[in-house]
Formats: C-alpha cells, sequence, structure tokens
C-alpha cells in the first residue's frame, strides 16, 4: 500500500492522519486464480485497491466474453456504476492470477465522508481516475486502427503480455487472437526495420 498511500497523501494531499484512519477501515481480500471479485447481478459494495495481481473486467454477451479492462497493483478496482448507483452489476471482475486487494466497503467509504470532507479528496480520485481510463478506452475503440489500440494497451499496461493470455488482449482491443499474432508481427518487423535505420 506504500505507492497507493503516496498518491493519496502526496499527490492529491490527504492528511497523513486521515490516510491511517482510512487504511483502519480497509479490509485485506485474497483472490485465487480464476476466482471472482464480483459477478453479473451481484450489487458492488466496495471500492478496491490493488495491491498484487492481474484482474479483468469483462461482460457476458450470448454466451462470448468481452474484455473491458484489465487490473493491475495500483489500479482502483470496482464495478463503478452498481456501486454509485446500488443497482446489479453488468458484468463480472475476475482474477487472472493469485491477487490481493485492500477493500472499503459502502457503508465506511460513506461514514468517512461525512465524517471529515477531506475525504472528498480521495472521492474525486476514484471517480477522475475511472471515468479518464473509462474515456480513453471508449475513444480509443472508435477512433484508433486496431494497431494504434495494441500500442496504447502497451503504453498503458507495459508489462501487460506476460502476464496477461493473448486471446484475452485480443478480446479487450475487439479483435481476434489471429488479428493480434499479425499486428504483433508486424511491429516486430517495423523495430528490426528502425533498427537497422
Amino acid at each position: 500500500m506504500k505507492s497507493f498511500k503516496n498518491i493519496l497523501t502526496k499527490q492529491i494531499g490527504l492528511e497523513e492522519e486521515l490516510y491511517v484512519s482510512l487504511e483502519k477501515v480497509l479490509k485485506r481480500l485474497k483472490l485465487k486464480k480464476k476466482e471472482f471479485l464480483i459477478k453479473e447481478g451481484e450489487t458492488c459494495s466496495f471500492i478496491g485497491f490493488q495491491e498484487t495481481g492481474v484482474l479483468r473486467s469483462y461482460i457476458l454477451k450470448d454466451g462470448n466474453e468481452f474484455n473491458i479492462d484489465f487490473y493491475l497493483p495500483d489500479c482502483i478496482v470496482s464495478s463503478y456504476t452498481s456501486f454509485l448507483t446500488q443497482t446489479p452489476s453488468v458484468g463480472y471482475i475476475q482474477a487472472l492470477s493469485e491477487s490481493e486487494i485492500y477493500i472499503i466497503n459502502l457503508s465506511d467509504y460513506t461514514r468517512l465522508l461525512k465524517e471529515n470532507s477531506e475525504y472528498y479528496k480521495l472521492g474525486n480520485y476514484i471517480s477522475d481516475t475511472l471515468f479518464i481510463r473509462k474515456c480513453k478506452r471508449e475513444a480509443s475503440l472508435l477512433m484508433d486502427s486496431a494497431n494504434d489500440r495494441y500500442t496504447f494497451l502497451l503504453t498503458l499496461f507495459p508489462q501487460i503480455e506476460q502476464l496477461v493470455p493473448q486471446y484475452h488482449i485480443a478480446s479487450y482491443l475487439g479483435i481476434k487472437p489471429e488479428s493480434l499474432s499479425r499486428i504483433k508481427h508486424l511491429t516486430y518487423i517495423n523495430e528490426k526495420v528502425h533498427i537497422k535505420k
């Protein structure tokens, strides 16, 4: 939680004692590979701060899985629309490896906001971070080529290819696994040509 503490205390200016109070209500949750953090139809009552591991969020349509996002250490993890509206989640969040997450439940989160308005800095950080990620992904899907989406993913998650199976990455990019293989092959060739120049 050291990096998360630095973000809250140094980047957004949450006072040290307020972080200590927050830390007291966080609950550590360990997930095994393929275990679910939340499933479709469940109402999300938490916000998570990922410590270790890799998770993915996806929706299920006509028996097919469509990956929406990946979560690596230091990410915020939540079915956020479900959390805000307290309505059932439309998707799943699943561990792709053994993972450790610190969660704050809705009642503790609400209580902290009522106790001290400084906690709204935390709330703003969470909502802004998740909103910006969502907007960037949507814009990339609508405007970028598959190759550009792949490049963007590597910028966002530099180690993703060592951590996540190719078919999951292809699903996130909105392409078939064989198309991803072609993109990676062409990228490799272009890099070799560039190096020779």
